[in-house]
């Protein structure tokens, strides 16, 4: 947590280690394992670096799992930085896919979590992931000043159109956000009903296409833009590490790689800071 005028923001990890046989999830029960205690083993280690000036630090890092098997994480990892949030429960839905389950995920964390109950805001990181740069993207949103209510990154332009190139523009980041709880519940969650990864039947017997969590947060993201508090482009960019989930490649690995720390990514990381930097009113 960083502190200003006496609040703390939370950092949310989110984490799935059985997503039983969900498909798009990838990875074995044991990856999953092994990268969540990785993740939650950097956190710790940077806890002076992110939350600096934070006096008898308690639990900054919230770490919510959903299937059942959070102690297969916490006998790996012994903190007193990290507050253990069970969020198993029925109302999961493997045939709707990663984002609507993960609504839930969040939904019920926030609930049951007393260090984000009493901060009132969060941070919320894939919990698979670690991002190097982490303080810098949350002392941006202190830097915002009290009011701030929603922070969050995306692609929303049309120069892969203008290309010809089969690459989608537009798409929120979903990987990492801030949002205050009320912000959550109000504006983010309406979205939770619509968000399926695989194509439906709908009622009047036609396809509908998937609707994703990148989808949804593109939404919001357009939705705000330009109200006080929110902001939806981070000067800093961040700068993940890890292996993605996604299935995508079409055989331009340079656009769809999943490793994080490839030199095509970390290139790519590069270039969007300088732009950033230069253009920053151009979501790219």
């Amino acid at each position: 947590m960083t502190k200003t005028e006496n609040r703390l923001i939370p950092l949310l990890l989110t984490a799935t280690v059985n997503p039983r046989g969900m498909q798009g999830a990838n990875f074995t029960n044991e990856q999953r394992t092994a990268m969540y205690v990785e993740a939650l083993r950097f956190y710790v280690e940077r806890v002076s670096l992110i939350w600096s000036g934070v006096k008898d630090k308690g639990p900054m890092v919230v770490f919510a799992e959903n299937s059942g098997s959070i102690s297969v994480v916490r006998q790996n990892v012994d903190s007193p930085y990290i507050e253990w949030v069970d969020v198993s429960g029925p109302e999961y839905d493997q045939s709707r896919g990663k984002g609507y389950n993960e609504t839930i995920l969040i939904r019920k964390a926030i609930m049951q979590s007393a260090v984000i109950r009493e901060a009132g805001w969060f941070f919320k990181v894939t919990g698979r992931l670690r991002v190097l740069n982490v303080e810098s993207l949350i002392n941006e949103v202190l830097q915002a000043g009290p009011d701030v209510q929603f922070r969050a990154d995306c692609k929303d332009h049309s120069v892969y159109e203008w290309l010809h190139l089969p690459i989608n523009g537009h798409v929120g980041e979903c990987r990492y956000w801030f949002a205050t709880v009320d912000f959550f519940n109000q504006v983010m969650c309406k979205y939770q009903d619509r968000m399926c990864d695989y194509p439906a039947e709908g009622i009047d017997g036609k396809t509908v296409s998937p609707y994703l969590a990148e989808d949804a947060m593109l939404a919001v993201c357009r939705e705000t833009r330009g109200m006080d508090g929110c902001r939806d482009r981070f000067r800093c960019q961040a700068r993940i590490s890890g292996r993605g989930g996604h299935d995508l490649g079409r055989g331009m690995s340079f656009f769809y790689s999943t490793d994080n720390d490839s030199v095509a990514l970390r290139f790519k990381c590069a270039l969007r800071q300088c732009l950033r930097w230069i253009m920053p009113f151009w979501r790219c």
